[in-house]
């Protein structure tokens, strides 16, 4: 190793031979980004197309490795050069499409996405939107619901890249003068660290583990160790034969072929199951010239998806997103994969009128162009700012639809309930310290006291979907009962002992959350124990998703009533909407100057899936299951407005949590006559 190293004359020899363009490198890229495609144009099409992105990774870290270590080995590397380089590959066709997005955006997106999208395009003018998107992801992160709305979603991994090729460069031309044999350990450190941080990570938060730069690193190092190897190590481990390539690579294929058929976004990711896509990428590389490489990735239909992989990933998800933003355009699979088409095309047009003749340009002035290209992507920046900073620009809409796309009064009020209401920290503790800090929570507020035990006591467990019926229970009960609740948000409510390694709903926190729950249910004994949740997130969402969920739950108020609870009502699955409620409704009004009372529009099917199955469960004696979704649902669609007040009477102030006056609307209707006949029944 140490004579390869000190011998940079066969490393520049070298240099342009294996600098050379490879085929198989460029059928991994279509092969990546069709995956990719296909599953954001249909999630059943392709279950595991997302770990396409996990391929381009390793593409990246080998093709980026490989040519800082070749040329630091050569004596030619300059990081003002290679950054130059970058600059004309990522920013032509990436500023384009950005500002693509703010002018349709302009025209099309309400106040709070078209805020969304100038936060984006700050975040992308420095390279950060990973990091603004963990910030922003409340629910569901990039395969949650909201995500669809998003046109600037895609652009998180771009930033992972830029930032892996803004550190990767310099730490490895520091590592390569200081002692360049440290080069292999240094990788391989990187390497293991982030892999064990993404593994360990992905159970705790996947969303922080998909966004985070640490826990992806891996996957950029695992190219890199291939580039080292090839840069210094190729004639001690010189390329295998055709026969082993043929195997190797076969191999690779497969098993990016099988992640992309047979995982799915249901499954905590990226942890070990991103290993999969990644490794498979990694034995392509590694056996080139194999009979796979020639013919199945080298071939022409290939190289063409390959050569516009990059824009085609640029413009295929702004356009999915805003078929779902769009009024009257229902994201159906044969529109979506028609956008795919439409994408093609763009793409097509994008490299060969912006990123040939750009590329051409740069071969004559290089600095000119990479200045001019960094300032407008500052000025995307800059824009990006006034926009967020505008609020969306809300001036753009008459005003009572501004007023709607702006409504957000959540019917989670009550000073006595919300201070009951416990929120999430997003620093992780151990089990011992989430148990301390729920029961300080808790007991600091009095939340387990009856403030008259001469009244019937009603006690409110859940999360969001328990808290926005607060504005309701008070208005109906107030006086009447007493009102406790022990509620927290981003909690699958009634799971007693939670499997602290099932996603976001299964934490030590929310173990925590349910034990004391579940203790102080059975010393406070209520009247009648309300259960309220966004059920279908925990049935259906990935990274969210509880296995097993709606069976625990059942099982849990089953035993609560065996163990002295009387009366048990379960305030079923809401209907939920994307884009949100206040959009749509303001969408109705611009176009048909009035609000539909019902509407199929915008309704998801996963939260009428899951208010069907919990109502067909068998919750036994003692438990009432309140289906709130099949009352509010009928032949017309779903409720949308509870009175001609608008804003003020919209059902939702967002994809499904109550306004205040949605609160009372089905309290009143719903639920308070079943809680008022328990009530009577518990007291007989």
């Amino acid at each position: 190793m140490e004579k390869a190293l000190d011998t940079p004359d066969i490393a520049a020899a070298r240099a342009g031979r294996d600098l050379d363009f490879r085929k198989d490198i460029n059928g991994l890229r279509a092969l990546a980004v069709l995956g990719v495609v296909a599953f954001h144009a249909d999630r059943a099409l392709v279950p595991g197309g997302f770990a396409g992105v996990d391929v381009f990774f390793v593409i990246s870290g080998f093709l980026i490795s490989r040519i800082i270590l070749s040329e630091c080995a050569a004596a030619r590397f300059s990081l003002a050069m290679f950054y130059a380089k970058r600059a004309r590959r990522i920013l032509p066709a990436l500023i384009l499409v950005v500002s693509c997005v703010w002018i349709v955006g302009w025209f099309r997106a309400v106040p709070t996405q078209f805020r969304d999208i100038g936060g984006g395009l700050l975040g992308n003018s420095y390279f950060t939107v990973n990091f603004w998107l963990l910030r922003l992801a409340g629910v569901g992160g990039y395969f949650g619901a909201d995500s669809t709305t998003k046109p600037l979603l895609h652009l998180w991994s771009l930033s992972i890249e830029e930032q892996f090729y803004i550190v990767w460069s310099v730490l490895l031309l520091a590592v390569f003068r200081i002692r360049r044999n440290l080069l292999p350990a240094v990788i391989a450190g990187i390497f293991l660290a982030s892999l064990a941080a993404c593994v360990i990570l992905t159970p705790i938060d996947p969303i922080a583990a998909f966004y985070l730069p640490w826990t992806r690193a891996w996957e950029l190092a695992l190219g890199a160790l291939i580039a080292y190897r090839e840069v210094f190590l190729l004639e001690a481990l010189p390329y295998p034969g055709r026969g082993v390539a043929n195997i190797g690579a076969a191999l690779g294929v497969a098993l990016m072929l099988g992640a992309f058929f047979l995982m799915s976004e249901a499954q905590p990711f990226p942890g070990w199951r991103a290993m999969i896509p990644t490794a498979g990428c990694a034995l392509v590389i590694a056996h080139p010239r194999s009979l796979v490489g020639d013919v199945a990735l080298g071939n022409r239909v290939a190289g063409f998806f390959g050569v516009i992989s990059y824009p085609l990933y640029l413009w295929h998800w702004p356009l999915f997103a805003f078929a779902h933003i769009w009024p009257g355009i229902i994201p159906t699979p044969p529109v979506m994969l028609g956008l795919a088409v439409v994408a093609v095309g763009l793409a097509t047009l994008t490299y060969r009128l912006i990123e040939a003749p750009v590329a051409a340009t740069f071969r004559r002035r290089p600095f000119a162009i990479a200045l001019a290209l960094t300032a407008m992507l500052a000025a995307t920046g800059v824009v990006g700012r006034i926009t967020y900073d505008a609020k969306g620009f809300p001036g753009r809409f008459p005003p009572l639809v501004a007023r709607i796309f702006d409504f957000d009064v959540n019917g989670a009020q009550g000073k006595r309930l919300m201070q009951c209401f416990y929120q999430r920290d997003d620093r992780a503790y151990s089990l011992e310290e989430e148990r301390r800090r729920a029961a300080r929570f808790f007991e600091d507020g009095r939340c387990g006291e009856k403030d008259d035990p001469a009244k019937p006591t009603i006690l409110v467990v859940g999360d969001s979907h328990a808290a926005h019926l607060f504005a309701g229970l008070t208005q109906a009960f107030a006086g009447k009962a007493n009102l406790l609740t022990l509620s927290s948000v981003f909690c699958a409510p009634l799971v007693e002992h939670v499997a602290m390694d099932e996603g976001v709903a299964g934490t030590p926190r929310c173990r925590a959350i349910n034990d004391y729950v579940f203790e102080h249910i059975r010393a406070i004994r209520p009247d009648v124990l309300l259960v309220a949740g966004y059920f279908a997130q925990y049935d259906h969402e990935a990274n969210w998703r509880y296995p097993g969920y709606l069976d625990d739950l059942v099982e849990g108020a089953r035993r609560l009533h065996r163990d002295g609870v009387r009366s048990i009502v379960v305030a079923g699955q809401v209907p939920t909407w994307a884009p949100i409620l206040p959009i749509l409704v303001g969408r109705d009004i611009l176009e048909r100057g009035e609000a539909a009372e019902f509407s199929r529009i915008g309704v998801r099917p996963d939260s009428l899936e899951t208010d069907r199955a919990l109502a067909a469960k068998d919750w036994g004696e003692g438990v009432a299951y309140i289906s709130q979704a099949k009352t509010l649902c009928g032949a017309e669609g779903c409720r949308r407005v509870v009175g001609r007040n608008l804003p003020e009477d919209l059902l939702a102030v967002d994809y499904g949590h109550y306004s205040v006056n949605g609160s009372i609307f089905a309290v009143k209707t719903m639920l308070a006559p079943v809680i008022e006949a328990e009530i009577a029944r518990s007291r007989q």
